[in-house]
């Protein structure tokens, strides 16, 4: 169990910061709990009177944690702000905004709770460090998908534009505040009464959303064009994600190294066992494409499973060339098929004083840009035949805490 206490999970973001005396951005350090990044910085932009537009940073850290990065405001001051879920501190100015280019890697420092079997943990803690573990995109990446309409980006790529604005407006996460849930399912209730739905609107992107749709109901496409960019680009890149991860998981079983599955968001887990140095080396050494129309791949076998994950699914790789929202693009970029924890270090271990009975540890270590420090834990806890590690199902139990 991780993430019982805000201050038990402690992200760290490193970076690699063209810093001057001067600019027309000014760079600060967010220290925030309880908040998504986005959260955390419309706060900022409504206490400081700047649009949310002026802000910019590289890397959506984790509502439930302590977590640090840093982030740019065109034109800002070198103001401070302290308050109970954030704080924020200048650091120095920049010609270019933050963005994930600068973000070399994160730090991390968490604490495992309701641990039966620390010996467990820390035999995986040495495979790890040999075979690595696989670099999946973690469900963190899916909140935006619902399993029952699916993804938005495949709607968009197979021309269901009907589909993709449902899935937009009326997908119920679990993340989403109570209200917000009953309004997308009154959305979903009146779907096609373009006058109810834009009596329930409320945001400015919802009211133009249905005005056009009101107005063109035969043109689903036009109200597309309504959707921020920046939300649209976190839907492609959710898409993205999910076909890297069925690739990767494919592989796996093509080769024969699976050994232990763990339940996700958008699929299963599938973790490798080598069973020779060879087949390590494959996969250490291998790089993975994420989806677009431009595509390279590092060999034959792999991309034939690719086309075969595109038709299942009714897609080719021309159809990431989209007709619609032509300021956001599916663009290819390399990704390690293995991920390492750099500095891998046992802080403390010892009895558990929230749950009797059981122990806790502190692990601090490094992982590279894009790696998710909640797929190592899911590695670090995997349950095996004969072991028992944790009380949690062959599952990593993340516990919320109240904002």
């Amino acid at each position: 169990m991780i993430k019982v206490k805000p201050e038990e999970f402690k992200v760290m973001e490193k970076a690699s910061l063209p810093l001057s005396s001067s600019g027309p951005y000014c760079v600060y350090r967010l220290t925030k709990k309880g908040l998504t990044t986005e959260d955390a910085c419309r706060l900022i932009a409504r206490h400081f009177n700047y649009p949310l537009s002026a802000l910019a940073w590289g890397g959506r850290k984790d509502k439930y944690g302590l977590t640090t990065q840093y982030i740019t405001i065109l034109q800002g001051q070198e103001n401070s702000l302290k308050e109970k879920k954030i704080e924020l501190e200048p650091v120095g100015f920049m010609n270019r905004p933050m963005g994930p280019d600068l973000i070399e890697g994160n730090s991390f420092e968490i604490t495992l709770r309701r641990v039966k079997s620390l010996e467990a943990i820390l035999q995986a803690a040495e495979e790890v460090k040999v075979s690595g573990f696989p670099n999946y995109f973690d469900d963190q990446r899916f909140r935006s998908y619902d399993p029952q309409r699916g993804f938005f980006a495949e709607k968009i790529l197979l021309r269901h534009y009907n589909g993709a604005l449902q899935v937009y407006l009326t997908s119920i996460t679990p993340s989403l505040k109570k209200r917000e849930k009953e309004r997308r399912a009154a959305f979903l209730a009146y779907w096609k009464d373009w006058a109810k739905c834009l009596e329930l609107a409320q945001r400015t992107e919802e009211k133009r959303i249905f005005q056009t749709l009101l107005n063109h109901p035969a043109r689903p496409e036009l109200a597309l064009q309504f959707i921020p960019p920046a939300e649209v680009s976190f839907l492609y890149a959710a898409y993205q994600a999910h076909l890297w991860n069925e690739l990767l998981r494919r592989l796996i079983r093509l080769k024969g190294a699976g050994f232990a599955s763990l339940p996700g968001r958008e699929g299963e887990y599938l973790f490798w066992q080598f069973r020779d140095e060879n087949l390590r080396n494959y996969f250490l050494q291998l790089r993975l494409p994420t989806a677009a129309r431009k595509m390279e791949f590092p060999d034959e076998t792999i991309r034939c499973l690719f086309l075969e994950i595109l038709k299942e699914r009714g897609l080719k790789t021309s159809s990431f060339r989209t007709r619609v929202l032509r300021l956001v693009s599916f663009r290819s970029y390399w990704r390690q098929a293995a991920a390492f924890p750099l500095n891998f270090k046992i802080i403390n271990a010892g009895d558990d004083e929230i749950y009797p009975g059981y122990k806790k540890l502190t692990l601090s270590f490094e992982l590279g840009r894009g790696s998710y420090a909640t797929m190592l834990i899911k590695r670090l806890t995997l349950e095996t035949p004969g072991s028992k590690i944790l009380e949690t199902d062959n599952q990593v139990k993340l516990n919320s805490y109240p904002d």
